[in-house]
């Protein structure tokens, strides 16, 4: 079960434009993580990947195609690895 601290992390990037800013240089989930808990978000690596992992599963094949595909050194990846931070893109935002 993810915690509390994490589903609280999800939607303060939905809510503040700081935090959300501070997601655009990273690539990987491992530097998501410490970003959160940097941030003061009290949530675990294991929290994290069960979190993603249960929603990743939940996507249809050609979403997950695009996350899996999305380029680690552009600026939106962060934002593409969970539904709630992809909905905050704008059209286009990956060309």
């Amino acid at each position: 079960m993810h915690s509390e601290e994490l589903t609280r992390f999800v939607n303060e990037v939905i809510r503040s434009h700081e935090l959300a800013t501070g997601l655009k240089p990273l690539s990987s989930h491992q530097e998501i993580i410490a970003y959160g808990q940097q941030q003061g978000f009290d949530f675990s690596e294991a929290q994290w990947n069960l979190y993603y992992e249960r929603e990743f599963s939940g996507l249809s094949v050609s979403i997950q195609q695009k996350v899996l595909s999305a380029d680690p050194s552009h600026w939106s990846w962060a934002f593409r690895q969970l539904t709630a931070w992809r909905a905050m893109l704008m059209e286009g935002a990956d060309s």
